[in-house]
């Protein structure tokens, strides 16, 4: 086997990131930090809608009529 040095000088060194790939990868960030918090608040609004009409069902009331999904 070929020593580590040897190794590394078979392979180039990254290139360092330009303006435009820290600006992407921060704009990727943003936008899973927002899907995220979305996907949170969707959950949670869904859950309680869920609770309000199985409570709405158990005193008699019928749910409401025509609600698209």
């Amino acid at each position: 086997m070929a020593p580590k040095d040897r190794l590394k000088e078979l392979f180039r060194a990254p290139a360092p990131l330009t303006a435009m790939d820290r600006t992407t990868q921060e704009a990727k960030l943003i936008v899973s930090e927002q899907t995220e918090r979305r996907q949170e608040l969707t959950a949670t609004l869904r859950a309680a809608r869920l609770a309000k009409e199985a409570s709405e069902t158990g005193k008699g009331k019928s749910p409401a009529k025509g609600r698209k999904k």
